[in-house]
């Protein structure tokens, strides 16, 4: 995965916060993907349950794709959060 978040490609400059924002991973199928990325999210997010995202394999199985919606209050939590994705071993992608 690379180093690149979704507000390095945009204008952070016209970013608002406090936002609500929709984060989606693609990573191997497993329970080990969801508790990662759960820990991942609580780390950052302290009453973020594990429980809202939603899980959908893929067509052969092997991998899943997590949505979650975020709410960031601000920039540096944005590049904090996908960070912390970008270095799991078990997330492929993060958009």
């Amino acid at each position: 995965m690379t180093n690149r978040t979704p507000s390095r490609e945009l204008q952070e400059d016209l970013w608002v916060f406090p936002m609500d924002y929709p984060i989606k991973l693609i990573g191997l199928a497993g329970a080990e993907l969801h508790a990662a990325v759960t820990e991942i999210f609580v780390k950052h997010f302290p009453e973020f349950d594990g429980n809202s995202m939603s899980v959908t394999p893929s067509r052969t199985g092997k991998y899943h794709s997590i949505t979650a919606q975020l709410r960031f209050e601000e920039l540096e939590q944005v590049h904090a959060v996908y960070a912390d994705l970008a270095a799991c071993p078990l997330i492929r992608t993060a958009l």
